[in-house]
């Protein structure tokens, strides 16, 4: 095994290798994101962190192979149709050959996009470093042993940067409570709040009841929706005071400790203890879906025939 050091793993980026304790055993799988470095202390707090000696070799063979624009298969894709404004249809990349790609059905809602041989569709892709946009033509449909499209190589590519523990404005509501008065036992019962801006490292809150003080523990329990599915996240944090200016407030470090307030909405933030790996790969699979969505491609030049 190879010790690694804090300065070796690449905060807000997939790592490139599994992370194993000074006997071997598994921290933290490759792929994974450490959101920040608080997170980063955290993971070298007891002890040794090492990566397998296998030499890079064996890490290319564990490593999804990478396509066209650095995707790796298995990303997930938003399509849509070129030139329309509906909402974008979820795809998976499956496989690419000579620059060409092959995508499952992309789906929206639970249904088939309908689509034909021809058609030109846009889509975006987090390859990890950034997102990117690009055109395509479907050039065959398939329906078996599954049904899947293939795509011509990309063109009028963008790229999009995505910076280390990307943030994303949301509307989400959450039930606030004490760790471990999910059941009432502790007497407190839950607060509808609003999660206004979300992380894989925290949360923005607001309340119609006065904010935690800084530094207690609360529990967040919501719904995301990724892929068109729903699934309830539980996570546990402690409450931190907002930023200056966080939700429209006015919250400022420093005594108080009620954080920001928007008119009869307390603002306060919350930071995420480590999340379990569930949890993880669904904040990061919604706030990734977020990206793709708010992300545009840049007007490309039109070809304007002579007049």
């Amino acid at each position: 095994m190879i010790q690694l050091t804090p300065n070796d793993l690449p905060v807000g980026h997939p790592l490139p290798w599994s992370l194993l304790d000074g006997d071997g055993n598994l921290v933290l799988g490759s792929g994974n994101i450490i959101p920040d470095a608080r997170d980063l202390a955290l993971v070298f707090r007891h002890g040794m962190v090492c990566r397998d000696d296998g030499g890079d070799d064996a890490a290319d063979e564990q490593r999804p192979a990478a396509g066209p624009l650095g995707l790796q298969v298995g990303t997930l894709l938003h399509v849509k149709l070129d030139g329309e404004a509906a909402r974008p249809a979820a795809s998976r990349l499956i496989g690419f050959i000579e620059q060409g790609l092959f995508i499952t059905w992309p789906q929206l809602g639970g249904r088939d996009l309908p689509l034909q041989a021809g058609d030109g569709v846009v889509l975006r892709g987090f390859s990890g470093q950034a997102i990117h946009s690009f055109t395509s033509t479907i050039t065959a449909v398939c329906r078996s042993p599954f049904r899947y499209l293939v795509l011509s190589a990309p063109v009028q590519q963008h790229a999009t940067p995505v910076r280390k523990a990307a943030r994303v404005p949301t509307r989400l509501a959450a039930y606030l409570t004490e760790p471990g008065d999910e059941d009432g036992s502790g007497g407190s019962a839950a607060r509808l709040s609003l999660l206004s801006d979300l992380s894989t490292g925290g949360a923005l809150v607001q309340t119609t009841s006065p904010a935690p003080a800084p530094g207690s523990r609360v529990r967040l329990r919501f719904n995301l929706r990724t892929a068109s599915l729903d699934s309830e996240v539980v996570i546990d944090g402690w409450v931190r005071v907002a930023p200056a200016g966080a939700a429209g407030g006015k919250g400022e470090e420093g005594e108080g400790g009620e954080g920001g307030e928007a008119g009869d909405f307390p603002a306060f933030g919350v930071a995420f203890d480590v999340l379990a790996e569930r949890e993880l790969t669904l904040l990061q699979c919604y706030i990734y879906e977020q990206l793709l969505s708010s992300t545009r491609m840049p007007v490309q030049p039109a070809a304007v025939a002579a007049v």
